[in-house]
């Protein structure tokens, strides 16, 4: 398992895991879950390997936050961020939270699209990303929205067409057959 890990000043730690290592680790990015005993296992072997790599720990009486992203090489990355603050011993000591699934919007035809632009430029203020293509006859948008913001954007963009969740091969498609726009 040859981790991508590297420090990003003293409280906080970024590691890259590629499908592989996805696959040496025995999870998959749906299957990560805090409360979920196989997520824990990976968590903690992760968290040896970075004091390893990295030559010092992590302090455990104090909150870590976990944040998961989807990475484009079919792995993910797992970012480690150290609060200043002690809990309690009867508190919860790590905190996991996964970033949003991609979203998937395509136009109802050119006219809907043009009218929803302005809308996708306000979206840029609630996604990490906004990326544009056109494919065949068809316009999409592939919006990577923060944390807790899916509901908005979806409710915002649905009057222009149809928006959802994406599935990979879908992106994957547009990404190789689309013109970015």
């Amino acid at each position: 398992m040859l981790l991508k890990i590297e420090a990003d000043g003293e409280e906080r730690i970024a590691v890259t895991l590629t499908e592989a290592d996805m696959q040496d680790l025995d999870i998959t990015y749906e299957e990560m879950d805090y409360s979920n005993i196989e997520t824990r296992r990976v968590i903690w072997t992760i968290l040896d390997e970075a004091k390893r790599v990295l030559g010092k720990s992590i302090d455990i009486d104090h909150r870590l936050l976990v944040q998961v992203s989807p990475a484009d090489c079919g792995g993910c990355i797992i970012r480690f961020t150290q609060s200043n603050t002690k809990c309690n011993i009867s508190g919860k000591r790590l905190i996991m939270k996964k970033d949003c699934e991609p979203l998937l919007f395509r136009a109802i035809d050119s006219d809907a699209f043009i009218d929803c632009l302005d809308v996708l430029k306000e979206m840029k203020s609630h996604a990490q990303s906004v990326e544009l293509f056109r494919c065949n006859d068809d316009y999409y948008a592939v919006i990577q929205p923060d944390t807790a913001c899916s509901e908005a954007i979806i409710t915002r963009l649905c009057e222009y067409g149809d928006i959802s969740p994406s599935k990979k091969t879908e992106v994957c498609r547009l990404y190789e057959s689309g013109i970015s726009l």
